[in-house]
């Protein structure tokens, strides 16, 4: 859609939607996206998730951990090692070409965490505006992590959907609370709807004023320099199935060596 301007030397011509998207990003902090996923597909992940909710908690038990007491109720930490299913989810196509744009060719998940919003008003760890890096105060002037939120629900206002502060990545300080609350929007989706995120944007989920749960798949990615919440490779190990650039995705191949022994086998082993 061309418009109409005048004194306008520079600028960018639309193009696809996807570009489109990667300008919201970088303009206002976040888009939506739809994942391309079918209805009986979203109810077989919707089955998965509650099967992978139930035997995270049983193992938690049986290890002794209550996970309520560590705030941990409402996550499954690496949701798809519980249910493969969900990597699915982590390698859709049209979320990664997205991330291309936003990242460029080489970045990495930091984390896949499945997130619970429970119904009847109960409280919600992420009800409190943050940001996806917490504790830094700065800008950049392109995205250094993208967070890619999968609505396995829909996200109205009824059931805590997630508020943004637009634009706000481009802001070291938390806004004042007068200016939030003029300008804070409430974003709704359908179900199978990723809601993109510069993590540098402040956001918050709501609380669920529903009778129902609402689920959804918090996918962080990353610039390499950044370290994941569990070290994929380590926790992953060989033994599952990933083409060559799932696995860099992954970060494989991203070892921290111990010492200038490793390092040097490592160099070797590259030039044989």
């Amino acid at each position: 859609m061309q418009l109409d301007r005048y004194g306008v030397l520079e600028g960018k011509p639309d193009d696809t939607a996807l570009d489109t998207m990667d300008e919201e990003v970088r303009l206002l902090g976040f888009t939506t996206l739809d994942a391309g996923l079918t209805e009986t597909k979203l109810d077989q992940l919707s089955d998965l998730f509650d099967r992978a909710a139930s035997t995270y908690r049983v193992r938690a038990a049986e290890q002794g951990l209550d996970l309520k007491s560590i705030a941990e109720n409402d996550t499954i930490r690496l949701l798809p090692k519980e249910e493969p299913a969900f990597w699915e989810i982590v390698f859709n196509k049209n979320l990664h070409v997205l991330l291309n744009k936003l990242l460029g060719g080489y970045y990495i998940l930091n984390q896949v965490n499945g997130l619970i919003n429970r119904g009847n008003g109960s409280e919600y760890h992420q009800s409190k505006y943050h940001r996806d890096l917490p504790y830094q105060h700065f800008t950049s002037s392109r995205p250094l992590a993208i967070n890619a939120l999968f609505a396995l629900d829909p996200f109205t206002l009824e059931n805590g959907a997630t508020r943004v502060i637009p634009a706000s990545h481009h802001r070291e300080a938390f806004p004042p609370g007068t200016l939030v609350s003029r300008n804070e929007k409430q974003v709704t989706v359908p179900r199978g709807t990723f809601i993109v995120l510069d993590c540098m944007v402040y956001h918050a989920g709501s609380s669920n004023r529903s009778k129902r749960d609402r689920r959804a798949i918090n996918h962080v990615f990353t610039i390499p320099l950044i370290r994941q919440q569990l070290h994929l490779p380590s926790t992953l190990g060989e033994e599952v199935e990933f083409t060559e650039s799932q696995r860099r995705t992954l970060g494989y191949g991203l070892e921290e060596y111990r010492s200038v022994d490793e390092w040097l086998a490592s160099r070797a082993g590259m030039a044989s």
